[in-house]
């Protein structure tokens, strides 16, 4: 390779890198402003309970040693569609009992006020 290729080629490099630090930056920047929008904290908040939800059904399998395709089973469901709900997609509180259940284990539901 030419010095004057490896030249051009060290600046591309330097560019890229350059770029992908502006990108980042930006990307940061338009997550901050979602995240702190008042007209998005029901969505932000309905996710969150979501994938709490969806932690506490993998911890509960897990300790129940039970495996995705198994409880998906005793559901009477295909193992993709249980895998989903590992992920946090359609949770409800009636699957949530029944996914309990399988595990031989109980739901209890608690609340505390945000600002207490």
């Amino acid at each position: 390779m030419k010095k004057e290729e490896l030249e051009k080629l060290r600046d591309n490099i330097r560019d890229l890198k350059t770029n992908d630090k502006d990108v980042y930056k930006k990307q940061s920047a338009e997550r901050d402003f979602f995240l702190k929008a008042p007209e998005n904290q029901n969505e932000i908040a309905e996710i969150k309970a979501s994938l709490k939800a969806a932690q506490l059904i993998l911890k509960m399998r897990k300790k129940a040693g039970l495996t995705q395709t198994e409880v998906a089973e005793k559901l009477h469901i295909r193992q993709p569609n249980y895998a989903r709900i590992e992920r946090g997609q359609n949770i409800t509180i009636n699957t949530l009992a029944d996914i309990a259940n399988a595990c031989g284990a109980e739901i209890d539901i608690k609340y505390h006020f945000k600002h207490a």
